[in-house]
């Protein structure tokens, strides 16, 4: 009985470790943002023609370490997109 409490703490720590110590500061998420802007500005262009604006972003790590940023057309702004990167190399994972 001990020893099954003993391991459900201990793994329970080992989680709580782990996600603690991968997530980022503030100031990392701002700069991954920065970054992540003119490739989407970029890839949109390319692909689809359309000047975008990015408004917004969110981080999803630990779980898929991906960043995905929200805006919309210039012109447009009811027409909504969305562009998904891996982290840390910004390779871009899907857009919508």
């Amino acid at each position: 009985m001990i020893k099954s409490i003993r391991s459900i703490l201990l793994t329970f720590g080992v989680i709580v470790i782990i996600t603690g110590c991968s997530s980022l500061s503030k100031a990392e998420r701002q700069e991954l943002y920065v970054k992540a802007i003119p490739i989407g500005q970029e890839y949109f262009k390319k692909y689809y023609d359309a000047d975008v604006e990015f408004e917004g972003y969110e981080i999803k790590v630990p779980m898929s370490s991906t960043i995905v940023l929200n805006g919309h057309i210039k012109d447009d702004p009811q027409t909504w997109v969305t562009l998904s990167f891996y982290l840390p190399s910004l390779e871009i994972k899907s857009e919508g």
